[in-house]
């Protein structure tokens, strides 16, 4: 092994295939310094994936990726046919219809749409915009072994052209390896669910004669025949697919035999690509998480296709809520512990979509028992409102649907913030993405926003539509919002926090939201900032300190003092600004002295949010061998705290007495 790599990243993902590529995405997006291994050096010629939902492209569009709308609303189309040319049965839907008084698609609930790209179609753009945001991508390596350090993961990664192997070491490992994951197995994280339900085998084609069997709206067919079933679609692209569930490896011949059986063309020209082998299981993992290494995709659940699209899209969303939660870890937003949410939110989903998939008809065939009992949740509520019943109210969650539609949450914490329009082509989502957002309908919040942010050290940004505003009505409705109230949006564009009105300390209340739904520490009290800032002004006093017992001052102590933008001023002298010139200056400025001491005394300490002021009797004792003296001086000293604590912002020295000192 050559040796380990040079910069360590933050997160390394295993695996660059669609759902690993959208992890190397979001994670780079939010400033993680992230590489991606995979063991190929491309795409798979055989795609499985083509529909994305809307929710899917809402993701995509937060980090700047479009991709063209599907010219079909809702889930695909199927009929259960004998062949494309003989007698075609019945179509049937993907879920039951609703009442008219429910109707609507998810166009009304976002400002995108579905996408249908195949899966090699969509896995170039996916590795140029995370190249594009800065991810490190090593195609053609593949991982050989992994250890969990406690505070870090080594990873052994083997070129594939050479055989070389070498060492990345990472703070977090994320595992998008897939169904048969290596990193999964090596837990020891077993898998439940309905099993393996098939083996199948697939046959990739294109035959241009068959587009005009599309032109109903129909793109799935169930072929059903004595002796012979099959499945077949198109990935609207030319290329066709054909499933079938025997097992049995063919030569091109007998695949062009079987694929003009299922159309019921006997001359059929057909162009074979391609023929795959996999199993349809449908398998939740135990756990998608294990101290820093994190399961997501196929590692995690493996669903069986589905028009409902839970497949790659469950996986691309497990990635955008993991990738913000490391983003916040690694900035020093959060605390680590809220990575142990990530589990908390995301099996739960996975099992939901599970359970969803075998209560419909697409799949009866392939269970033995009845799923009659299970109410089938509507397509919009699955897309974009399931519920995360771990963020909502501890006294109301277990009380709580797993999910609704957008207009029924109206703003329920714990769900996805709901689309408005506030601008021509601007939605409330475009918003919400790197920092928290405050949606409000009153200016009174945004001193609160701007206490809570200086305190906690995060970015809070105002979203607020006043009475008077044409958006406020609507706003007001979709978000729950009565007069005075707000919603706290997380990163991840799901709401974290609701008041329905103004609660009597609107700083303190949103601090506390903050602070609770990034696992961060309670909110310090006044007390404890006061103390803070009168250990900060001893420490100060003792890096300029010198003279007896060997003391020396600490030039190298201001860096963790002062904010580096800190100025320092003081009369007959023009302002040092910035903590390395102030750090700089301190070795000249004592050089006359051999003794001196500094103490700050009876301060007035005002502490407001992340922003505070002392005013200090300042008191120096100082010789230097011919000149004994002392004074006392003002100190005008302002504060801010940083995600480090508190720092020095400025200090002002103003002029006070001076009184000779006797031998």
């Amino acid at each position: 092994m050559d040796g380990k790599t040079s910069d360590r990243p933050t997160a390394l993902v295993v695996g660059g295939s669609l759902v690993g590529l959208s992890a190397a995405v979001f994670l780079a997006s939010q400033g993680v310094p992230t590489t991606l291994i995979e063991r190929h050096l491309g795409s798979s010629p055989h795609p499985r994936a083509i529909g994305y939902t809307t929710r899917t492209i809402e993701l995509f569009r937060s980090v700047g990726i479009e991709l063209p709308p599907s010219a079909q609303n809702g889930p695909p189309r199927r009929a259960r046919v004998e062949s494309l040319t003989g007698q075609w049965f019945e179509e049937y839907p993907w879920s039951p219809p609703l009442p008219a008084a429910a109707a609507g698609d998810a166009a009304d609930h976002s400002p995108v749409r579905a996408s249908a790209l195949a899966q090699d179609a969509l896995e170039p753009i996916l590795r140029e915009r995370a190249g594009a945001l800065g991810a490190d991508l090593r195609l053609g390596c593949e991982l050989v072994s992994f250890r969990d350090n406690g505070d870090g993961v080594t990873a052994t990664v083997r070129r594939r052209h050479d055989g070389s192997e070498y060492r990345i070491d990472a703070d977090y490992l994320v595992a998008a390896d897939g169904a048969d994951s290596g990193i999964r197995n090596s837990l020891g994280i077993g898998r439940t669910g309905r099993g393996l339900l098939s083996v199948q085998r697939s046959i990739l084609f294109r035959a241009p004669e068959l587009d005009q069997y599309l032109r109903h709206g129909i793109v799935q067919f169930e072929i059903e025949q004595p002796g012979f079933d099959a499945f077949l679609t198109t990935y609207s692209d030319g290329r066709w697919v054909l499933m079938l569930k025997d097992d049995i490896d063919r030569t091109e011949e007998d695949q062009r035999a079987v694929i003009r059986r299922a159309t019921g063309i006997d001359d059929l020209a057909v162009e074979l690509i391609t023929t795959g082998r996999w199993d349809l299981s449908a398998l939740i993992a135990d756990h998608f998480s294990c101290g820093r290494v994190f399961l997501v995709g196929d590692a995690a659940h493996q669903l069986p296709p589905n028009r409902g699209g839970y497949g790659a899209n469950t996986g691309i969303a497990d990635a955008h809520n993991l990738a913000w939660k490391i983003g916040a870890v690694h900035t020093g937003g959060s605390e680590a512990a809220l990575l142990d949410t990530y589990d908390a939110e995301r099996r739960p989903v996975a099992w939901l979509r599970h359970q969803q998939i075998f209560a419909r008809a697409d799949y009866k065939a392939y269970i033995d028992t009845p799923t009659s009992d299970i109410e089938i949740i509507d397509d919009v509520a699955m897309e974009l409102g399931q519920l995360y019943r771990s963020v909502a109210p501890a006294d109301t969650a277990g009380q709580l649907p797993d999910a609704r539609r957008p207009e029924e949450w109206a703003g329920q914490p714990g769900t996805r913030a709901p689309h408005v329009w506030i601008a021509p082509r601007r939605s409330t989502l475009d918003h919400f993405g790197r920092g928290w957002t405050l949606v409000t309908g009153s200016e009174a919040w945004r001193g609160a926003a701007q206490s809570a942010a200086g305190q906690l050290g995060v970015s809070i940004e105002l979203l607020c539509f006043p009475a008077e505003s044409t958006q406020h009505a609507a706003i007001a409705k979709a978000y729950g919002l009565g007069p005075g109230g707000a919603c706290l949006v997380r990163p991840d564009g799901y709401i974290a926090w609701r008041v329905m009105t103004a609660p009597a300390d609107r700083s303190a209340a949103l601090t506390d939201a903050i602070s609770y739904a990034a696992a961060l520490p309670s909110r310090p009290s006044k007390w404890d900032d006061q103390a803070a800032i009168i250990d900060l002004t001893a420490r100060y006093a003792d890096a300029i300190n010198r003279g007896w017992a060997g003391k020396t001052i600490q030039p190298e102590s201001v860096a963790d003092i002062f904010t580096p933008d800190g100025v320092f001023e003081h009369p007959g002298a023009d302002p040092t600004i910035g903590a390395a010139a102030i750090a700089a200056a301190l070795p000249d400025a004592t050089a006359s002295v051999p003794f001196a001491m500094h103490a700050f005394l009876s301060p007035v300490l005002v502490v407001d949010g992340g922003h505070a002021r002392g005013q200090w009797l300042m008191w120096v004792a100082a010789d230097d061998g011919d000149d004994p003296r002392a004074a006392y001086l003002g100190a005008d000293i302002q504060y801010t705290r940083t995600p480090g604590g508190w720092r020095i912002q400025s200090i002002v020295i103003t002029p006070g007495m001076r009184v000779p000192a006797h031998r």
